[in-house]
Formats: structure tokens, C-alpha cells, sequence
């Protein structure tokens, strides 16, 4: 299955953008979601994919371990060879001299990185896709048609969802949460090049407080009211 939707979504990406010659604009729609560590996106992702398909006609797809696959692929290398920069880890100079000479198929961070932001782009130029994570939120802003997530909770409240996963103390899961927050923030800050603002949201929700659903209903209702959902624009 996961076979199947990795190939589904790489003929997607590679007739993915703008030909100039045929002046299709062809932009989005598409939908970014980030989150604090504890607050769950998956569910939200799926449930929202499967209304606005239903209400769009248009196949929505939501889209996390695709990225890395895709960018894998796109550098001939195993997705594990380039996990480590979702973690925010970086190659000593060392490790890039040694990686550089041991293999025909060394990559760079800067060339990994650049290399996923344009995996994102591509995904999200072409349009009816939910991106959780992956920096999305950075690179599709300069997409029309875009919609951007973020869910937040109080930080015991996501420590004691992540206790019912990891079955560790609360202070340990407090612990872990901060660290994979600060981790996710070093990713979008790099392709932000500066602290990203709460201000590049379009909604900010409150996870202890609201129910996937009434997330799901509520987004789809403002992204209607602000034309995200609207009709390509054929050109010419």
C-alpha cells in the first residue's frame, strides 16, 4: 500500500508545476499543519484529506514520511541516510570530508535540505495535499491557495497524552517534549532563515480544548470563506 501511494505521489510531483508555454497556473490548494509535540496532526490530516475530497471531487492526500521517501529518492540515497536532518542533527565537518570520500553517493546538509524543500514545493504546487510538518509551513508561503495549522496545548496536557504512547514519567515526557519542539523549530527556522512568527498561521487551535472534528469542520469552513478552495485559474 505504501508502495502504491509513494508512486501515486511521485507522477504527481514530477508533472507538477507550471508550464509557461501552456499558461496553466496550477498552484494548491494546499494545507500545512504544524504542531507541538503531543498534540496529534495524523488523525486531523486523515479526516480532513476525506472531507474535502468528498466535498471537492478532487483526491486530497496527506503527506509526512512521503517527503523523505521522495527527497530519498531524489538523491539516490536511503531514507535513513537523511532522517537525521528532520532531527535537526548536522554532520561534523569531519563527517562530511569522510562521507565525501567514502561515497560516489555523499550529499551534503545544505544539498539534503535543499533538495526536501523543493520535494515540499512540488508536492504543494501541484496542489490537494495536507503536509504535516516537514517545514511545510515555511515553503508553501508564497502559495495563494494555502491554509496553515497550528495545534498547541498546555505542556502537561501533551506530556500526559505522550505518557499513554510511551508509558514513561511525566517529567520525562515533559522533557521529550521540549526537545522535539525545539528540534522541529531548528527545521523551520532554517528555511525561515530567522524565528518563525505565530503570524504565518492562518489558525492556531487549542488541542486540549476542541476535538479533531470540530478542527477538521472549522478549517474547511475558513478555508472556504478565504477562497482556498476556489477554481484553478486557467490562463490565456
Amino acid at each position: 500500500m505504501n508502495n502504491i501511494l509513494l508512486k501515486y505521489m511521485e507522477n504527481r510531483f514530477q508533472s507538477k508545476i507550471l508550464d509557461p508555454k501552456q499558461g496553466i497556473f496550477c498552484e494548491g490548494p494546499v494545507v500545512t499543519i504544524s504542531r507541538e509535540c503531543g498534540c496529534t496532526a495524523l488523525n486531523i490530516a486523515n479526516m480532513m484529506a476525506e472531507k474535502l475530497t468528498a466535498k471537492t471531487g478532487n483526491k486530497w492526500t496527506c503527506l509526512t514520511k512521503e517527503i523523505l521517501e521522495r527527497s530519498a529518492k531524489e538523491l539516490n540515497l536511503d531514507p535513513v541516510k537523511i532522517e537525521y536532518v528532520f532531527n535537526s542533527k548536522e554532520k561534523s565537518t569531519w563527517d562530511e570530508i569522510l562521507g565525501a570520500l567514502s561515497s560516489k553517493y555523499y550529499q551534503s546538509d545544505r544539498k539534503i535540505k535543499k533538495t526536501i524543500a523543493e520535494v515540499v514545493k512540488g508536492f504543494a504546487a501541484k496542489g490537494n495535499c495536507i503536509i504535516i510538518g516537514r517545514g511545510g509551513v515555511v515553503l508553501t508561503q508564497d502559495i495563494e491557495r494555502s491554509f496553515h495549522i497550528k495545534l498547541q496545548a498546555p505542556l502537561d496536557w501533551r506530556a500526559n497524552q505522550l505518557q499513554k504512547i510511551y508509558n514513561l514519567s511525566t517529567n520525562e515526557m515533559i522533557k521529550y517534549a521540549n526537545e522535539i519542539d525545539k528540534k522541529r523549530a531548528i527545521l523551520r527556522n532554517y528555511f525561515n532563515k530567522e524565528p518563525l512568527p505565530n503570524t504565518v498561521f492562518d489558525v492556531i487551535y487549542n488541542s486540549k480544548k476542541l476535538m479533531d472534528e470540530h478542527i477538521v469542520d472549522t478549517s474547511i469552513n475558513l478555508m472556504e470563506l478565504k477562497g482556498v478552495l476556489g477554481k484553478q485559474i486557467v490562463m490565456g
